[in-house]
């Protein structure tokens, strides 16, 4: 991981408003509902799994185990897979930067389904440029990491 170990799986925190320990990381924290309904949400948790609404982002995605390959305008980066858990009401996936990604930090996706049936996507994440050109240029970086995540978001309802 290309991360401080205390912080593996501190994306999931995100989910609750917790960013202690965070200091310095920039945060994402998005939401969109999705729809109604246990079709709705079945296709969600497989638009999730599949990378599906990753490829709806244009981020194409290569898993050999736990590992994943982002390939998105000419990068290759690189995460490991921390937590994958689907419930009858809930779906999360946690993934944590390896070197040579773009940025370093960890991200959560998650698609629930509350007991009157709303569908809702919220994806939060810590992060931080790793490469001297993402450094050099995070505003830009940042501004896609954020067109990304909301695609990724509309990519889940799609």
């Amino acid at each position: 991981m290309s991360y401080s170990q205390s912080l593996w799986g501190h994306s999931q925190e995100l989910l609750t408003g917790n960013n202690s320990g965070l200091t310095g990381w920039n945060i994402t924290d998005c939401e969109l509902i999705l729809g109604q309904g246990e079709e709705c949400f079945s296709l969600a948790v497989q638009r999730l799994f599949s990378w599906k609404a990753h490829r709806y982002a244009g981020v194409h995605v290569v898993e050999s185990d736990s590992i994943v390959e982002l390939k998105f305008w000419g990068t290759r980066s690189y995460c490991k897979i921390l937590k994958r858990v689907e419930t009858p009401h809930r779906a999360l996936l946690i993934y944590g930067t390896l070197a040579q990604h773009v940025e370093c930090g960890e991200e959560t996706f998650e698609v629930s389904i509350d007991r009157n049936g709303e569908v809702k996507a919220h994806i939060v994440a810590f992060s931080k440029p790793a490469q001297w050109w993402a450094r050099w240029g995070q505003f830009i970086v940042r501004v896609i990491q954020l067109r990304i995540t909301a695609k990724y978001l509309k990519g889940l309802k799609a």
